[in-house]
Order: C-alpha cells, then structure tokens, then sequence
C-alpha cells in the first residue's frame, strides 16, 4: 500500500525549493521598496492637497485598493503589450511587444498595490511628527527639502516601520502570484513538483514551511531594527542642542532627530 503521506519527500521539497527563494525575495523586496517610494510621494501629494494631482492620485488609490491584485496582474500583463502595439503606431517605431520580462510587469502591479497601501501608513506617520521640530527646523535655516529629509521623514521612518514590515510580509506572500504569469518563483516550482511526483500536499505544505520560515526570520529582523531606531540618539554641538529639542542629559527622545542634531 502506498504512503499516505510522505513526510520525507516534504524535507526533500523543502531543499529542492530553496533555489527559488531569492526569485521570490527579489520580487517582493523590488515590489516593496518602488512601492514605498511611491506611496511616501502619494502621500506628500494629499498632505499638499495638490490641486487636480490629489485628484488624480485618490482616484488611483481607490482603483488598486479596489481590485485584486490577481486581476491587476493579469490586466497588466495582457496591457503592456496592447500599449506597446499603440506606441509603434503612433510613433512608428518597432519596439518587440512581447519582449518586457514578466518579471518587471509583476514587480510593477506589486508595487502599485504597496503603493496605495502604504500612502495612507506613511501620510499617518508624517502627521504625527512633531510641529515645533519642523517649525525649529525652518527657524534654524532649513529650507522645505532639508525640513523634509532631515526631519520629517526620519522621524515619521520610526513611526511607520513596523506597519511597512507588516507590508513587505504581505508582498512576499502576494509573490506567490507571480506564478500566473510564468514566473517560477517558489509556489510556481512546487506545482511542478507536485505535478511531476503526484504529491502535491507534501509539495505545498513544503512551500507553507518555507514562507513560513522567511516570515520569522524577517520579523525578528524588524524587530531588531525597530529597537535600534528607537534608541536615544546624542545630540552633537551642545550649544545647538540646548537650543532646539535637547534634553538636561544632551539626548533626544528614542528614535527622534530633532532639527539641531542633523544640523549639528
């Protein structure tokens, strides 16, 4: 009678997929970091309350919130090579439609969705920002990009970390999807182990284990981080510091960079 269950094949998947981790690992760290970067400047755009780009941009969030990312994956997928077809018409060149790797177009939708999620966590973030650090900021000279660089966003980067990890742990698992649009990443290989043996519990309960795996072991990661963020940082020039957001010891709150430090 066969093995109902063949718990060595399962450590025997488990090996046989860690080939594809960093396929996985790059698609969701490309995916988090473009779509961190975009959400920071969507959220800087309905903080500025742009006139028609807020617009434009809320309309935008409300689409990729709205929809799976599974069909925004498929919808892209299908539409790059529909916009492609359009440009060498109207422009007349010969650019190969089905060229663009479905790497850069999963790694695109992704970040597109991160983008709308993390807008509203970094928009939270840089309002909670102390006023009088950005109002000390302009008092010492600071122009609006030095303000911003320096003081804001650093000090708005402790606030929101732990909710963009929670992020980046739901971009390695939206990964998986990439495997419908060809891309062997670790749940695209474990159908194929599963197809090829006719195992496919033990093939993905492996593929469970893995992410699993990774999940822990990026969480103790943040965690480790998120602790060094958040540690007194010294304020160098006395002087300045006893000015602007220094303490009797000549430390900054855990994790702030106040206005006279970075100038220091």
């Amino acid at each position: 009678m066969d093995t109902i269950i063949d718990f060595p094949a399962i450590g025997k998947y488990v090996l046989d997929l860690l080939p594809y981790i960093p396929v996985t690992l790059a698609l969701s760290v490309v995916a988090t970091v473009i779509g961190t970067l975009l959400g920071l400047g969507l959220a800087l755009i309905k903080l500025a309350r742009v006139p028609v780009l807020s617009q434009i941009c809320a309309v935008l969030v409300s689409y990729l919130r709205g929809t799976p990312p599974l069909v925004q994956l498929l919808l892209n997928v299908n539409a790059v090579p529909i916009a492609i077809l359009y440009i060498n018409h109207a422009f007349g060149t010969n650019w190969d439609a089905m060229a663009l790797s479905p790497f850069v177009v999963a790694a695109f939708t992704f970040a597109l969705t991160e983008a709308a999620y993390s807008s509203e966590t970094i928009r939270a973030a840089l309002l909670s920002v102390d006023k009088r650090e950005i109002e000390a900021a302009h008092a010492l000279g600071m122009t609006s990009w030095q303000t911003l660089t320096r003081v804001t966003v650093p000090n708005a980067a402790v606030v929101a970390f732990p909710t963009l990890v929670n992020h980046f742990i739901g971009m390695l698992k939206q990964s998986s999807l990439a495997f419908v649009v060809s891309i062997v990443e670790i749940t695209a290989y474990a159908k194929i182990l599963g197809g090829r043996d006719y195992r496919f519990f033990e093939a993905y309960l492996a593929t469970a284990i893995i992410y699993w795996a990774l999940t822990v072991l990026i969480e103790q990661g943040a965690r480790w981080i998120e602790r060094w963020m958040e540690r007194p940082r010294p304020v160098r020039g006395r002087s300045r510091g006893a000015a602007v957001g220094s303490t009797p010891t000549g430390a900054t709150a855990p994790g702030a960079h106040t206005a006279a430090g970075v100038l220091a």
